[in-house]
């Protein structure tokens, strides 16, 4: 067996959960089914990363849209250049933490798709501006926050450009009546730090598929007379939706015979690059079910990412107990899925067909599993994931593998 270049376990496990970088290591014969990794860990293949990021870049082509993932789903800055290269217009983030992270990257657009908020917000703004040449786009729908906005980077000498959030009654953020959608448009025009750029919305507030398109041609019909009335400041206009689960839905109101010359339609997808087995897998059912081109890509989404972890205990028959729990992954939209079973001679086998995580604490997860089950202490499971996001962020370091389950790099997170 090849010799790990590191320390000790402990080493081992410190990359792992991202105390180390990988920079510090060489990887040199890591297995995963081998024992040659510390668990738990979280595993994606890489065969399966790059379908999915082909899939959706070939997806916008075809639908003729642009798409600029968000970023805030791995915060993986690996992922986010294989993004970039596959043609993402711009990388969306959440936060202006994250803006750094896409920008150090590589993006050289980045979508905040979120109002910039607060003293400490915009000068870490100004600073990244300074810093790197980026087109930045952030989302308005308060008068007052434009004026802050405006304000403070006319004072600084920097431009910033922005989307008018269109929004829902009882939804999340957005303007949701046209008086104040006008005193927008016109608070912006006051100052020459600000760009107005286009305009933004997120169906995902919305659950009924009429509901969605309703408000998706909303959006374009509100975009067009803007453009009509010269309310925006650029030569192009972005017009920008699309979540992980109506993103088809957003190609079919911003297809081509919708748009002006002059507008930018773009998709913002993000669990998609890991997919899952739940709540996305579901939705990309539904959209293969609508959605012609969808089907006819060649392939379709692949959950790439896992969770594997010991038995770390078989208390009693039809029961063992997992090395794994909250603190590793997701378990807000459906609890871990066994996938894969390693013996300790690495034989790997398809997880048996019953097995079933029924509870998740801290650190362990209780499974059910049939009275002659061949689980012993120090097997090994590979678990599947539902909303990959909330796996992501308990990760600082991510072993990407082969398909067979040798470590050939690992993802550092940003969160």
């Amino acid at each position: 067996m090849q010799q790990l270049v590191i320390n000790n376990a402990a080493q081992i496990n410190s990359v792992n959960k991202g105390l180390g970088s990988k920079e510090a290591l060489t990887l040199s014969g890591w297995n995963v089914t081998k024992q040659q990794v510390s668990l738990p860990c979280a595993c994606i293949y890489q065969t399966r990363l790059d379908n999915n990021i082909a899939w959706m870049a070939k997806f916008a082509q075809q639908s003729h849209v642009e798409f600029s993932p968000h970023g805030k789903t791995t915060m993986a800055p690996g992922i986010f250049k294989k993004q970039l290269s596959a043609g993402a217009f711009a990388i969306t983030v959440a936060t202006v933490h994250q803006a750094v992270v896409a920008a150090e990257a590589g993006a050289k657009r980045i979508i905040m798709a979120n109002q910039l908020v607060g003293l400490a917000n915009l000068q870490y703004l100004a600073d990244l501006l300074a810093q790197y040449e980026i087109d930045f786009y952030c989302l308005v729908d308060d008068i007052d926050n434009v004026a802050a906005i405006g304000s403070f980077f006319t004072e600084h000498n920097l431009t910033v450009k922005l989307l008018i959030e269109l929004g829902v009654p009882g939804g999340r953020c957005g303007v949701v009546d046209s008086k104040k959608l006008q005193q927008l448009v016109t608070k912006t025009s006051q100052f020459s730090s600000l760009k107005l750029a286009g305009i933004e919305v997120y169906e995902g507030v919305l659950s009924n598929k009429n509901d969605v398109t309703r408000f998706l041609n909303y959006a374009v019909e509100q975009c067009k007379k803007l453009i009509e009335t010269n309310a925006f400041d650029t030569e192009k206009v972005i017009i920008t939706a699309g979540g992980s689960a109506w993103y088809d839905l957003v190609c079919d109101a911003f297809a081509p015979n919708n748009m002006l010359d002059n507008m930018i339609p773009i998709i913002r997808p993000g669990c998609y690059v890991a997919h899952d087995q739940g709540i996305y897998e579901n939705a990309q059912q539904q959209v293969l079910a609508r959605n012609p081109l969808a089907c006819n890509i060649g392939s379709d989404l692949q959950s790439c990412l896992e969770i594997w972890a010991y038995v770390q205990s078989v208390p009693e028959p039809g029961r063992a107990i997992i090395g794994m729990g909250k603190r590793d992954v997701a378990f807000d939209a459906g609890l871990p899925i066994p996938n894969l079973h390693i013996d300790q001679h690495g034989k790997v086998t398809s997880a048996g067909a019953n097995w079933q995580v029924e509870k998740i604490m801290d650190l362990h997860a209780m499974l059910s599993c049939e009275h002659n089950s061949p689980l012993k202490v120090g097997d090994i499971i590979a678990f599947g994931t539902s909303h990959p996001c909330l796996t992501f962020d308990k990760w600082r370091c991510i072993n990407v593998i082969d398909d067979n389950y040798n470590v050939i790099d690992i993802f550092e997170t940003y969160f």
